[in-house]
């Protein structure tokens, strides 16, 4: 099997990007996170993106970010899933990767919630991205304004090139300074204190992803 057969059918079936990344570059991933963790024999690692609507970062109130951000998991999971099972009707082993919940690790001290996998990661070692300050994804024609799934599967793919653009743009600390909750230090993400700020419940118990501003002030959150 060919990835350029396994890229035309993600996008017949609605991904904007598709990227491999072989196993050997997800040396010194956590123990626990590992592709071989979740699937043994894994031998290349597919993964997916598609853009949000830009528009919504527009709005006054934060309710439209959040419907399109549940939509586009359910999205992803869907497509992740559609693929996984072409797939496997041509012999080739393969698991969807979830691209929000559930998670298998959580520590309840810390509020910190860990992914299977880390998708972002793996969309740096497929080559559709260069990880930003804000722990975002950057990629060069949607900037940060993207979701991602993945599939692991046993077939040996050939793997893309690392992007070999500039993500964050030099000395830019935009997202370090704007963070109501100093979760960012450059390197990674303090997820107790974002989660604080993050997600909020209206007075009518609806569930609301109520800041976006590291997303937002990005100079490259429309492309690189």
């Amino acid at each position: 099997m060919e990835a350029r057969q396994v890229k035309e059918e993600a996008g017949r079936k609605g991904a904007a990007l598709c990227g491999v990344a072989p196993l050997e570059r997800f040396e010194g991933a956590p123990g626990g996170f590992h592709p071989l963790d979740i699937l043994p024999g894994c031998r290349s690692v597919v993964v997916l993106a598609i853009p949000f609507p830009a528009s919504t970062l527009q709005a006054r109130t934060n309710a439209p970010y959040t419907l399109v951000r549940n939509l586009m998991v359910d999205r992803l999971d869907r497509l992740t899933t559609g693929l996984a099972s072409w797939l496997e009707a041509r012999g080739a082993v393969a698991v969807p990767i979830p691209s929000a919940d559930p998670y298998d690790h959580w520590d309840e001290d810390k509020t910190e919630g860990r992914g299977i996998l880390s998708l972002k990661h793996a969309a740096v070692r497929a080559g559709l991205g260069i990880m930003g300050r804000n722990t975002l994804l950057i990629n060069d024609r949607y900037g940060n304004m993207i979701w991602l799934g993945a599939v692991l599967t046993r077939a040996e793919l050939e793997p893309d090139p690392l992007a070999g653009y500039q993500g964050c743009l030099e000395g830019c600390s935009l997202c370090l300074e704007a963070c109501p909750q100093r979760a960012l230090d450059g390197v990674t993400i303090n997820q107790k204190l974002c989660r604080e700020r993050s997600t909020s419940t209206t007075p009518g118990g609806g569930w609301v992803l109520s800041c976006n501003i590291c997303r937002k002030v990005c100079p490259n959150h429309l492309g690189a």
